[in-house]
């Protein structure tokens, strides 16, 4: 090799100053402050997502809960009804019942006033 190419193929190393330094790390943060942004908003638009889900979910047990507790209002209020009704029969047959137990004794203490004082 000739002296020309010698000096050629020797590279040279310029030495890097310390702002050079500093302004290539704020570019590579800057870099990567970009990359972990991009991922986070990804992030938050997976749990944005899953959180609409959810309140879908929420919003579909809760029309399902009410829609179950109408219905047994429903139910208890027949049964309500019902015992009203059964407790006004309840009443007639108490009442019956009295009227029988008196004409009962009344007819006894005639059978007894007959025979002791005839």
């Amino acid at each position: 090799m000739s002296e020309s190419q010698a000096k050629e193929k020797v590279s040279r190393i310029v030495p890097m100053t310390t702002e050079e330094f500093i302004f290539l790390q704020l570019k590579d943060l800057k870099d990567e402050f970009r990359d972990s942004r991009k991922e986070l908003n990804q992030r938050m638009d997976r749990i944005e997502q899953r959180q609409d889900k959810l309140e879908a979910k929420l919003e579909t047990t809760r029309k399902e809960l009410n829609a179950r507790m109408d219905k047994q209002d429903a139910k208890i209020d027949k049964l309500a009804d019902k015992i009203d009704a059964l407790s006004g029969k309840i009443d007639s047959a108490m009442n019956h019942g009295q009227i029988i137990t008196v004409s009962a004794i009344s007819i006894a203490v005639g059978v007894l006033y007959a025979v002791f004082f005839k």
